[in-house]
């Protein structure tokens, strides 16, 4: 994997989820940043690199994920950027371009993350640049 891999950020509080889901991300290409809930991904947005996709657990302590991507939204962070809620919660929220529902199985995850980010980098767009 390089560093011109697309990057994904990752935010979900359970770490066996986290963890799985990141690792399976890894070994199709993709390279994962990890947050724990909302506060935590908005500090890492602050100082790192715009990420190509985001998934965003709903559920999560300190910052959930509705309240995360109002901040997104009244900030005008991440325009344009996808986000794709996984939850156990059968609710779609504004500022999300699709959701999945907990426990997400590989298949559904893996089409879903390649139809708004393919790992080649590649979009609709053409070659995607950081």
């Amino acid at each position: 994997m390089t560093d011109s891999a697309p990057l994904i950020l990752l935010i979900e509080d359970e770490t066996d989820i986290r963890d799985a889901v990141a690792t399976l991300l890894e070994m199709e290409g993709y390279r994962v940043a990890q947050c724990i809930h909302g506060a935590d991904a908005w500090t890492w947005l602050r100082s790192h690199p715009r990420p190509g996709l985001v998934l965003l657990d709903l559920m999560m302590p300190v910052m959930d994920g509705q309240a995360f991507l109002m901040k997104l939204s009244q900030e005008r962070m991440l325009e344009g950027v996808p986000i794709i809620v996984l939850s156990g919660s059968p609710f779609h929220p504004p500022g999300a371009v699709a959701y999945l529902r907990k426990p997400v199985a590989v298949d559904p995850l893996m089409e879903m993350v390649r139809r708004f980010l393919p790992p080649s980098g590649e979009g609709p767009e053409g070659p995607h640049t950081s």
